[in-house]
């Protein structure tokens, strides 16, 4: 299988909290994340497929625009926990790269390649990975 990545960065603020808690429950919790703050966060995007006939799977030019259009466009300079995606779900990693699969897996549709992976960098140190055989835990 022959894949492509491009990465991307994007600066917002989030806070981790369940609005159905009280704040001391989301410090509990989330502990200081459970405070307004922000990170800048590192996004790969991973293609699997097939070159066409100008040898590449899909330009990254195209890539990017289409990344641009359906996350960072809403995502960057962004209070992550004000978005609609994230109403009911905190704003974590985890649900990052989950919503961001979802929503790039609708907007890169071909008959030569796929969404393969998408990783969401919190920090350097701290990431989350939805791939589209690992979906669901087991």
């Amino acid at each position: 299988m022959l894949t492509i990545t491009k990465e991307f960065s994007f600066h917002a603020a989030h806070r981790l909290h369940l609005r159905d808690l009280s704040e001391s429950d989301n410090l509990r919790i989330y502990g200081n994340c459970a405070r307004l703050h922000g990170h800048t966060y590192r996004l790969q995007v991973q293609l699997a497929g097939r070159p066409d006939e100008t040898g590449m799977i899909l330009h990254f030019g195209e890539l990017k625009g289409i990344v641009q259009r359906e996350v960072l466009s809403r995502y960057d300079h962004a209070d992550l926990s004000d978005l609609p995606e994230y109403h009911d779900l905190p704003a974590t990693a985890e649900n990052m790269a989950e919503h961001i699969f979802r929503t790039l897996d609708c907007a890169l549709v071909s008959d030569r390649f796929r969404l393969e992976q998408v990783t969401v960098y919190e920090t350097q140190t701290a990431w989350a990975t939805r791939s589209r055989d690992g979906g669901e835990h087991a």
